[in-house]
């Protein structure tokens, strides 16, 4: 007759010891995340120091420091971090173009300029989209790697490069693809002007530059 009721508190106390194995595993779980979201919610990507330098860097380019946390004063600069730093590094070992040489800061004078490279892509760079980055996280990478430019034009002895002429525009940004298939770029074709708006979005053109070089191969028709 008892061992109906022993079988039942047996049962009872295994559910007990179960509920408490249960518990416990909870409470370390929220501990564990908690750790973890600690450790991983600093930024371990390199990204640069303060735009300004200071005595850390003695004026130079803001080199990269690991840890950084986003605030109202480097917010573009943690945002640069996550949306571009893997290719363009702030800390050099970016695989894409360099934001910070005399060739950037000729062909980009303004936040507007970064801003439609960056909408537009290029033929080596993808377009971002409003939905992939917004307007405003946008405007504050841009802000971020104008003035880490401009600081980095601080520290060079070399003079400012002049901007390039329509000529130069299609030698530089236009020819160095075209001269390499079967049949090369004609700046005397009138073809020419009618894919420039492709051409120009494909080589990452500025407004300012689009419009130099329409003017130019508009003086190189045939007659």
């Amino acid at each position: 007759m008892n061992e109906p009721r022993g079988d039942a508190t047996r049962i009872a106390r295994a559910h007990r010891r179960g509920m408490t194995l249960l518990v416990l595993s909870l409470v370390l779980g929220v501990a564990f995340t908690g750790w973890l979201q600690g450790w991983v919610g600093s930024p371990h990507f390199s990204v640069t120091a303060g735009v300004g330098g200071g005595a850390a860097t003695g004026g130079a380019v803001p080199r990269a420091r690991q840890g950084l946390v986003a605030n109202a004063e480097n917010r573009g600069q943690v945002l640069f971090g996550r949306s571009c730093d893997s290719c363009h590094s702030a800390g050099g070992e970016g695989r894409g173009v360099a934001l910070v040489t005399p060739e950037f800061r000729r062909d980009f004078k303004t936040e507007a300029d970064i801003i439609q490279l960056v909408r537009d892509g290029t033929c080596r760079m993808p377009a971002y989209s409003r939905a992939f980055l917004a307007d405003g996280d946008l405007a504050e990478i841009a802000k971020f790697t104008l003035a880490r430019a401009r600081a980095a034009a601080g520290v060079e002895t070399a003079p400012p490069l002049p901007p390039l002429d329509g000529r130069g525009i299609l030698e530089h940004k236009c020819l160095s693809c075209h001269n390499t298939i079967d049949k090369p770029l004609d700046a005397r074709d009138v073809q020419v002007l009618f894919a420039l708006d492709d051409m120009a979005k494909c080589a990452g053109l500025t407004v300012e530059q689009k419009a130099v070089l329409r003017t130019f191969l508009r003086t190189q028709q045939r007659p």
